[in-house]
């Protein structure tokens, strides 16, 4: 069973999550007041991290796979 995802489910969410982000600013910048380097550090290391956690799921799933429809085991 594969999923698919259309493109106004991929739209939808990238609008979503760039109002999310657009929000996180101006309360990270004029709330907390921090400069625009601070912010922009965070949310890279923020993106990375994210980015690293997805991967590994995404790897043990795909692992998993494998191991199960190994005929030999």
């Amino acid at each position: 069973m594969t999923k698919k995802i259309d493109l106004l489910t991929a739209s939808v969410a990238l609008g979503v999550a760039s109002y999310a982000a657009i929000i996180l600013d101006c309360l990270a910048h004029d709330q907390f007041g921090l400069s625009d380097r601070q912010i922009c550090r965070s949310a890279v290391a923020a993106a990375f991290l994210i980015a690293l956690v997805l991967g590994a799921a995404s790897f043990s799933k795909e692992a998993g796979k494998a191991k199960s429809s190994d005929p030999r085991r």
